[in-house]
């Protein structure tokens, strides 16, 4: 599997970005519901726009454990999980 996808689209780059940090924002604000939509959408990205590489299973497994973490009722760890996510897709740099 390749490390990092080549040619990430800049909007693709974008709209994970946005939906990490909106997701970010939404357990700050115990919205819930949207922190539930927003990383479903982040998955559904992920799948249809990313090649199988590294940045896709570790958004997709970012994803997965918000949705545990916000299950079990604990929005820190979902809050960190969202923050880790940022960190690795601006690590990106639009340069993959």
């Amino acid at each position: 599997m390749p490390r990092v996808p080549r040619n990430l689209p800049s909007d693709v780059h974008a709209v994970l970005t946005q939906l990490a940090e909106a997701g970010e924002a939404a357990v700050d604000s115990a919205e819930f519901d949207t922190v539930r939509q927003t990383v479903t959408t982040a998955e559904t990205v992920s799948r249809n726009k990313l090649p199988e590489c590294d940045l896709r299973a570790q958004l997709l497994h970012g994803c997965e454990q918000v949705h545990t973490a916000i299950d079990n009722d604990c929005p820190d760890a979902a809050a960190e999980y969202l923050r880790a996510m940022e960190r690795r897709l601006a690590a990106v740099d639009n340069d993959c």
